[in-house]
């Protein structure tokens, strides 16, 4: 009985130990729990992954590791599956589903499974990274899956991760609503961390801008990397910007851990060169800077496990190193913005450890890891800001030094300003002078400081800060200042009476006769524009007189000046008051006035009769001068003042015909009659050149526009001599006249003539040119005859048809298109090449470039000139290449005369090039 009760008592006091080693307590929740974290009350087994979950043995507590035991734990092998059981009591009379999550969002794999008190599976969900991330069931920055509680039961919680065992994720449980109001929480919290760190990022570079300072510089480099290392470790990165290859996110980690390492060396290199200036202490960390150099080069061609570990053994030395250079600063005594530079550069760096290392430091999980993550961001703006007071101290005290030198800067200035050539001067706050130097005196013509203020009590009054003024000396003499007030009550002044008398002077010139001191022709014609402009009637008078080369001939240049001053100067007095009155040539004198034609013409007679009257006399005779007068009228605004002056002078030439002294008033009538005396002239000269050939011929060269091709051309220009110049004239001015008289065709066939005959006479010549291009007038394109005459010509000529090339303008061959067809028609068939010139002058280009049989068309000259600066006939250019090639035609650029412009042209694929960039026309000898 004794023994058997011994044997009781001793199963009694084993029984609570027994108990306790087989039977866990239950984790109670309900419909009331929001958050329970499960790491503390978890029980682990470490097992190769291909172990399944009905071999675990839950109700076998030795099988089993604590914490602790886990985090000691040594795995050989692949990476294994870490297996954790909770027993959980669900104390709501129904069912409760809750959500099981991950912290860790690069975890391989993950599930979670329910089973009974006996180890009976009764519900399991897993996930891993084969799918996508956008695919899973649940989406979230971190592993997220649920479980269904039955209802007043105890079941099993067992979690399985793919991990190491020092690796180990923080498992909570958590009820929908609170789940998601956090992840909105931490979202919203990470995204203004990481704006801001943006900010800052960018705030850092534009300071590293301005200041010139490779620690901002750095500075922003690791501000940068803060915020690539905060959107990868909070999960950001992959939920918003990695949504397909959540792998690639993961193996991101790694790689921008190791930037954010890098860029903490270089930024503590740079604060440890700022810092300790020329001390043999910064080589250690140029050392420390290359290893971590090497490292981030490096760690590409490493497996996993041991980038991880190259990861936190380079952290934990960069902890150690800024220790070290934290220390030093310490102890070098630093001024109070190095202490908080140090402070805060420790502070960063610890930061940087833990976010590097997140394994070792569960306080970056939940609500810890937002107050983690936003004192990172406090710290970085703090010590951006120390590093901007710093910069901002040394500019102030800069500025300090400057304003305390200021007072000798400013007297060796004015010590400076004694010497120069102009005038200084300092005022008080009423504007008085102050002070002045010697410079000043001399211009003002004073002899002391009070003598300048007693003349000029307030200084000199201007608008602005800069004025050019006129004031009288002290001596009572007018002259011209250039005065200049700076900021600091200081000025200078500049005597520049000389220049502005130069100046009134040449402004005068600008408008006026420098003989006779009459208004100039300029300036007459733009009075005589305002005045047309403003619709007013104006009536102009013109005075020419005859006499004036007699005087400079027989007394001299001066003499004749001295006469006609002597004319303008009673002129003037004679002429009404409001008449403006210029001299618009060497011979002529003109009166602007606003009165009726009837009174013009009465005061244009009584001018002319005063002329009559005038007498010059010299030393060696009486002079007399002849004057006609010629007058134009004009009430309309749509007149130009260019036109009434040439009425006036045609008057003027009506009037000199009907004898001395005489006054004419222009009218339509004399126009006509004038044009036609005109024609008439140029029809008698144009006949006797035709009768006698004196006409002249000029060559100007046409060059090939491919450098490959040397195509030597000429085009041969029929020329008038003119006994009254040297200079001949260019058919424009006779043209008209040469067509009502029949001339132009006989002058075509002269000239075609005389190009055979010369190439006869010169057959080298003709082998040597590859193309004549000859112009042709209407008269020509109506000539049936003509046709006979070319075969005529080049019958026993040396020069072959193809050689020749007869060119009709674009507006010719529009008018006359039938004649200008049947006779390049014929042409062509003699061999002989065509072309319209002048081509893109009018809106039918085109249709002759299709209708005609042409060899070559001459763009207009006036595109080709201006299709550098304007688009448009750049355009023009470009598309009558591109229509002549189309239609196989040649094409000539005319009115070359720049390298840009024939540059420009050969690359559009011009054939042809003429102008004065290839040569000027020159007399060709016959």
């Amino acid at each position: 009985m004794q023994t058997i009760f011994k044997h009781a008592l001793w199963l009694l006091l084993l029984l609570p130990l027994l108990a306790g080693a087989e039977v866990r307590t239950p984790v109670s929740v309900s419909a009331q729990t929001s958050k329970v974290t499960l790491n503390q009350h978890f029980k682990y087994r470490v097992v190769d992954a291909s172990v399944p979950v009905d071999r675990l043995a839950v109700n076998e507590p030795s099988r089993w590791l604590s914490s602790e035991e886990l985090s000691q734990h040594n795995y050989a092998g692949t990476k294994p599956n870490i297996w954790s059981s909770v027993p959980l009591y669900n104390r709501s009379n129904r069912s409760q589903t809750f959500y099981v999550k991950f912290s860790d969002p690069f975890l391989q794999s993950v599930s979670v499974f329910v089973l009974d008190t006996s180890g009976k599976v009764l519900s399991q969900l897993s996930n891993s990274f084969s799918t996508p991330l956008m695919q899973r069931p649940h989406l979230s920055h971190e592993q997220v899956l649920p479980v269904t509680l039955p209802a007043n039961k105890t079941v099993w919680l067992v979690t399985a991760v793919q991990q190491w065992p020092e690796q180990m994720p923080t498992i909570s449980l958590w009820q929908s609503t609170e789940l998601e109001l956090r992840q909105q929480q931490q979202q919203t919290a990470l995204g203004v961390n990481a704006g801001i760190l943006i900010l800052l990022a960018l705030a850092a570079f534009v300071s590293a801008q301005l200041f010139k300072s490779r620690l901002l510089l750095t500075f922003g480099c690791v501000s940068a990397a803060f915020t690539l290392s905060l959107l990868l470790h909070s999960g950001v990165w992959i939920t918003y910007f990695s949504p397909y290859s959540p792998d690639i996110a993961a193996s991101l980690k790694t790689y921008v851990s190791q930037l954010l390492i890098l860029t903490m060396a270089w930024f503590i290199w740079e604060w440890g060169r700022f810092r300790f200036r020329l001390s043999r202490f910064n080589r250690i960390g140029y050392v420390v800077l290359a290893a971590v150099l090497g490292f981030t080069i490096g760690l590409p061609w490493l497996d996993d496990r041991w980038q991880s570990a190259l990861v936190i053994a380079q952290v934990n030395g960069l902890l150690i190193w800024t220790t070290v250079v934290v220390l030093r600063s310490v102890q070098k005594q630093p001024i109070s913005g190095f202490r908080w530079q140090t402070f805060l550069l420790a502070i960063t760096v610890i930061v940087a450890w833990l976010l590097i290392s997140p394994r070792y430091n569960p306080i970056w999980e939940g609500i810890s890891g937002l107050l983690l993550y936003s004192a990172m961001t406090v710290t970085v703006m703090m010590f951006l800001l120390a590093l901007e007071r710093h910069r901002l101290n040394r500019l102030m005290r800069r500025i300090a030094g400057l304003k305390k030198n200021r007072k000798t800067l400013r007297r060796r200035l004015w010590q400076l300003l004694q010497r120069t050539g102009e005038g200084w001067f300092r005022l008080n706050d009423d504007g008085s002078f102050k002070q002045v130097n010697q410079q000043m005196l001399n211009i003002l013509a004073a002899h002391s400081l009070d003598q300048i203020k007693a003349h000029w009590p307030k200084g000199f009054v201007i608008e602005g800060k800069r004025q050019l003024t006129s004031v009288d000396r002290i001596d009572g003499r007018n002259i011209w200042l250039d005065v200049e007030y700076f900021g600091d009550k200081t000025g200078r002044i500049t005597d520049v009476t000389k220049r502005m008398e130069a100046e009134i002077h040449l402004d005068f010139l600008a408008h006026h006769d420098a003989v006779t001191g009459l208004l100039n022709v300029r300036e007459f014609r733009r009075l005589l524009q305002s005045r047309l402009d403003a619709n007013k009637a104006v009536c102009i008078t013109i005075i020419k007189l005859s006499g004036l080369d007699i005087i400079a001939d027989q007394a001299g240049t001066d003499a004749r000046d001295q006469a006609i001053l002597q004319l303008a100067i009673n002129l003037k007095r004679k002429a009404p008051k409001y008449s403006r009155i210029a001299r618009i040539s060497e011979h002529e004198i003109a009166l602007l006035n606003t009165e009726d034609e009837q009174s013009v013409f009465a005061q244009a007679h009584r001018l002319v009769q005063y002329c009559k009257e005038f007498r010059f006399n010299s030393d060696k005779r009486i002079y007399q001068l002849t004057a006609h007068a010629g007058i134009a009228y004009s009430d309309s605004s749509e007149v130009s003042a260019s036109t009434l002056l040439r009425q006036g002078r045609e008057a003027l030439k009506l009037a000199m015909q009907q004898g001395d002294y005489r006054v004419h008033s222009y009218s339509e009538a004399d126009q006509r009659r004038l044009l036609g005396e005109a024609e008439l002239e140029w029809e008698q000269k144009l006949k006797k050149a035709l009768r006698e050939e004196n006409w002249a011929l000029f060559a100007q060269p046409i060059i090939s526009a491919a450098r490959n091709a040397d195509k030597h051309c000429i085009e041969l220009l029929l020329r008038l001599p003119d006994s009254t110049t040297d200079e001949p004239v260019a058919p424009q001015q006779f043209l008209r006249a040469a067509l009502r008289a029949g001339v132009m065709g006989k002058a075509d066939r002269w000239l075609v003539r005389e190009a055979v005959e010369h190439f006869n006479e010169n057959p080298f010549e003709a082998t040597r040119t590859w193309r004549c291009h000859i112009n042709l007038s209407t008269q020509s394109l109506e000539d049936d005859g003509f046709i006979q005459f070319i075969e005529a010509a080049l019958k026993n000529s040396v020069i072959q048809p193809n050689q020749l090339v007869f060119e009709v303008s674009e507006p010719d061959a529009f008018k006359h298109f039938d004649q200008t067809y049947q006779l390049f028609k014929n042409l062509t068939e003699l061999g002989i090449g065509t072309a319209v010139d002048q081509f893109g002058s009018s809106y039918n280009s085109f249709q002759l470039l299709r209708q005609l049989p042409l060899t070559q068309i001459k763009v207009n000259r006036f595109w080709v000139q201006n299709m550098l600066i304007d688009p448009v006939d750049a355009e023009l250019v470009a598309s009558c290449v591109r229509l002549a090639k189309a239609a196989n035609v040649e094409v000539c650029a005319v009115g070359v005369e720049s390298d840009e412009i024939r540059i420009k042209l050969t690359q559009l694929g011009v054939d042809y090039i003429q102008g004065f960039v290839c040569g000027h026309p020159v007399e060709w000898q016959r």
